[in-house]
């Protein structure tokens, strides 16, 4: 697994053996401002452009970062949108956080992104282990 970018934000890795693009957000996202999660977000769909994987798997599990409503517009429209219109993405899940305000949050912002996708291949798990196996079954 090839690791394309790390900071005390989150990691994002790319196994080229399975096809899998991973983000791990860190629970230092509880410090972030808006502007170093628009950042954040935005270096990760610049590496998802580059590597224009098969498979993606987001892991929010540790994610503290309070997305607001508008925020998470500016995030569908900017930058999910974008991804998820990749022609390689089969399919893409989030692992979510423990966290009910975070969880929310995530949640919002990841349905607003399927309102902009047409694709119909965005699933949540609770373990990454359960993500992981989805995005390798044949559903």
């Amino acid at each position: 697994m090839e690791t394309l970018f790390s900071d005390q934000f989150n990691d994002i890795f790319y196994n080229k053996e399975n096809g899998i693009h991973y983000h791990i957000t860190k629970p230092t996202t509880a410090q972030m401002t808006e502007a170093e999660f628009r950042q954040m977000v935005l270096n990760w769909k610049q590496l998802m452009l580059s590597c224009e994987p098969q498979w993606i798997l987001v892991d929010n599990r540790d994610f503290q970062f309070p997305i607001s409503p508008d925020l998470q517009t500016w995030v569908a429209q900017n930058v999910s949108a974008h991804v998820l219109a990749l022609d390689s993405i089969i399919k893409s899940c989030f692992v979510l956080p423990e966290e009910f305000i975070s969880q929310l949050s995530v949640s919002q912002l990841t349905d607003e992104a399927k309102d902009i996708s047409p694709k119909d291949n965005v699933r949540y798990f609770s373990s990454r282990e359960a993500a992981e196996a989805w995005l390798k079954s044949k559903d």
